[in-house]
């Protein structure tokens, strides 16, 4: 019975003074040399692209859902920091890949960014395709990445999109049409003028005035003074929202050049809800007075 429990008590001490720390020193070599590896792998668009691809559909049902909208998100960001392979490279494979998405709206919406990103012209008939998505994000995302890639023979395609049923995509749709100087849509542009969203109301307008037509100024002359703007999706897009919207609304005024314009530029001025908001009205009365001709 004592040579028992000499040996359980000899196992004990190599267990506490060999086995254990050897252990522990195996698990430290592997989490060194794992983090070395992390380290020496630097992000690549051809590796993310690659990987969202994932397994093939004959072996989608037993492989499961591979998370491939994780490596779409990482080619996005990819495209905007463009380390690696230059991005323009694989524009064609991308739009193949978006059109190719099936049932994963993440992949698309990310895809559709990083087509934008990319800034190419070969993406913008994915995009345009995409303005038909059932998914809302994703004829968002593709309303603004034809905006990035100012593909001009998307014009029709967002006269379109700004009567589409999401209140973002619509928002979204009216921003790119004053963007890219469409001014064939200015009928798109004076019928969302009365949508029951604000923020299509407004963007409207604001894409009006850029191409020089007064048919918003009243909506305007709300954000500048009342506040009215609206905020969403598209807001988060590059739109703007309620912090830029009268700012945006007096450089609108400022393209503009009538009277009513200069009157609330004026007010603005004198008696804006804050200092930036009176002195930029005051710089936008300063740059008309400077435009205008000479009488002498």
């Amino acid at each position: 019975m004592t040579g028992e429990m000499e040996e359980k008590s000899d196992w004990k001490v190599v267990l506490q003074f060999f086995i254990v720390p050897l252990g522990l020193v195996a698990v430290l070599v592997c989490v060194f040399f794992g983090l070395q590896v992390l380290r020496s792998r630097h992000p690549d668009p051809r590796a993310a692209l690659d990987h969202l691809k994932g397994p093939s559909r004959f072996l989608l049902p037993w492989a499961g859902d591979p998370k491939r909208w994780q490596s779409g998100y990482d080619l996005s960001l990819l495209v905007r920091s463009g380390p690696g392979e230059r991005a323009e490279g694989l524009v064609p494979e991308m739009a193949a890949a978006f059109l190719d998405a099936g049932e994963d709206p993440k992949l698309r919406r990310y895809l559709a960014l990083a087509l934008g990103r990319s800034g190419d012209g070969r993406g913008a008939p994915a995009l345009r395709q995409g303005l038909k998505d059932t998914d809302g994000e994703t004829r968002l995302f593709c309303a603004w990445g034809l905006m990035q890639i100012d593909d001009l023979s998307a014009l029709p395609d967002l006269r379109a999109a700004a009567a589409d049923g999401d209140s973002a995509v619509r928002t979204m749709a009216v921003f790119a049409l004053g963007q890219m100087g469409d001014r064939e849509g200015a009928a798109a542009l004076k019928s969302a003028l009365r949508d029951a969203d604000a923020g299509v109301r407004w963007n409207a307008a604001l894409s009006l005035a850029r191409l020089g037509d007064d048919s918003g100024e009243a909506v305007l002359f709300g954000i500048l003074e009342v506040g009215e703007a609206g905020t969403g999706r598209a807001a988060g897009a590059g739109v703007g929202g309620d912090a830029s919207a009268p700012l945006n609304a007096i450089r609108a005024l400022a393209l503009l050049h009538d009277d009513a314009a200069r009157a609330a530029l004026r007010r603005a001025a004198e008696s804006g809800r804050s200092e930036e908001i009176r002195s930029t009205a005051r710089l936008a009365l300063e740059a008309i007075a400077a435009e205008a001709p000479n009488p002498f």
